[in-house]
């Protein structure tokens, strides 16, 4: 009789797993072997061809790209990056896309984590910075049902990578070893007509991402372009298709227009397509919101949209997006939330109005509108340190620069809402000033860990930044164990 065969285990201890006849293992079919080198026909412009300098690119992205290509893996800069280098402008930030997947990446560097659900990224920090890496994409090739695309996570090429991307200006490509711009899209025709165009139709692609019909306003505006013939009859079809996009992910697309500096601008866009009311989402939550801002929320943000573009116009530092996020919600508020704030409601703010206790109310606006879970801890501190100030405008005294965390962002808020909320020029007069004494203060953002209760001493920081050393504790001496001999004894 034939024995009948095992297999044989693997290094692991586990035993191998063998495919059927004729079928692909899950792994292949789901990850192509990497590519090396650049597919398809793009249109590729040499060094001598674009404006693009070596001293532009961020000397982190420039090592992680390295590295990459060191390990035989194929590296490019793409996204908005590359567009804003074409264009003369400054990048924010750099997005990197290597052939290597996740798991080959995170071996390369010292500090790297994976990171991400609907699609795995690695998050790099090397030298003080923090840089992202992504592995090309395609689009998925099974059937798709209608809505927003939940999880994709079909790696690819080059030419996929960029076809499956949103806009021509976006999918533009740096190859750093080659100091060449590579187009697999159209995007440098884009660039030179100054027209926003989605890669795939209009309706197919903000069906596929709703949230790419802001994206489309917020570059049309940012860029000084225009959008595309079929752009606009669009987006005034499928604006209702907003609300299927998470509340998380418009909250975080609505702090990128906020502090563009030109909110202004963005939100009459927002407006005149009819976009601003489902972007804000009011009538999901009455409760919280004034009925006239439900109603007509443009005219009621008006003024405060006009502070945050004179921010951006008159100081040198980006305003936080958890204050412009919550500036936004108060200035839309009831009129009882922004009492408890200007501190109307008594010492403690434990008045009830329509039954709901407006202290407890506030963390759950913020929550329920959108913030992340890290923000609104944040945001209470803020809060908490903005009434403090105001309590100090009763008493008569000149408000001074503290060391509390939350203190420097309660001083923007309070800049920003000035108009709003009926604060005198008196008391805004040292705001300048106390923001010059508070430059050195730690910034509150979701990244950090914050009490909720009481706000505790920091350190002060030194003038280049680092903060001073820790006093020396005393050791205490351990009490002896009853019965223990001490050691002279011990040894005789």
């Amino acid at each position: 009789m034939k024995a009948k065969r095992t297999d044989r285990p693997t290094p692991t201890g586990r035993p191998r797993q063998r495919n059927k006849p004729g079928r692909p293992s899950r792994s292949h079919a789901q990850h192509p072997p990497n590519p090396t080198r650049l597919d398809g026909d793009p249109r590729i412009l040499g060094p001598s061809e674009h404006p693009v300098r070596v001293e532009q690119i961020d000397p982190a992205v420039a090592d992680a790209i390295r590295r990459l290509r060191a390990a035989g893996f194929l590296t490019l800069i793409v996204g908005g990056a590359v567009r804003d280098l074409l264009l003369g402008r400054t990048p924010k930030d750099f997005d990197i896309v290597t052939a290597a997947r996740p798991e080959q990446i995170k071996p390369l560097f010292r500090h790297a984590r994976i990171i991400g659900r609907r699609f795995r990224l690695v998050l790099l920090r090397i030298g003080g910075r923090e840089v992202e890496v992504s592995t090309f994409r395609a689009r998925s090739t099974g059937p798709r049902g209608p809505g927003p695309v939940r999880r994709d996570n079909r790696f690819g090429s080059p030419r996929e990578d960029a076809f499956r991307r949103d806009f021509g200006v976006n999918a533009l490509a740096f190859d750093l070893e080659a100091f060449s711009v590579v187009d697999y899209v159209g995007g440098l025709e884009d660039l030179e007509q100054r027209v926003i165009r989605t890669i795939a139709p209009p309706e197919a692609s903000f069906m596929e991402d709703p949230v790419r019909m802001l994206r489309a306003v917020r570059f049309k505006v940012r860029l000084g372009f225009h959008l595309h013939q079929g752009l606009e009859p669009a987006i005034r079809r499928l604006v209702e298709h907003l609300r299927d996009a998470t509340r998380h992910r418009l909250a975080e697309e609505t702090q990128r227009f906020l502090g563009s500096g030109q909110a202004e601008r963005t939100f009459a866009e927002f407006e005149r397509l009819g976009l601003l009311r489902p972007l804000l989402g009011l009538e999901a939550h009455p409760r919280y919101f004034d009925p006239e801002a439900m109603e007509r929320p443009h005219p009621v943000l008006l003024p405060y949209l006009r502070a945050l573009d004179r921010w951006s116009a008159e100081m040198d530092e980006p305003v936080s997006p958890t204050v412009a996020l919550l500036g936004l919600l108060l200035t839309l508020a009831r009129g009882e939330l922004k009492a408890y704030l200007l501190g109307e409601l008594g010492a403690a703010g434990l008045d009830r109005t329509a039954g709901v206790d407006v202290r407890r109310q506030i963390p759950r606006m913020l929550s329920d509108w959108g913030l992340l879970n890290g923000q609104v801890d944040p945001a209470l501190h803020i809060l908490a340190a903005a009434r403090s100030l105001l309590r100090s405008r009763e008493k008569s005294r000149r408000p001074k620069a503290g060391a509390r965390p939350g203190e420097r962002e309660a001083w923007m808020l309070l800049w920003l809402l000035g108009d709003i909320l009926g604060l005198d020029d008196d008391f805004l007069a040292p705001v300048r000033g106390a923001l010059r004494e508070l430059r050195l203060l730690p910034i509150l953002d979701h990244h950090q860990p914050w009490r909720m209760r009481g706000f505790g001493p920091i350190r002060p920081r030194h003038p280049t930044g680092e903060t001073s050393p820790r006093p020396k504790r005393r050791r205490r001496r351990r009490s002896r164990r009853s019965g223990a001999k001490p050691a002279a004894e011990a040894v005789g």
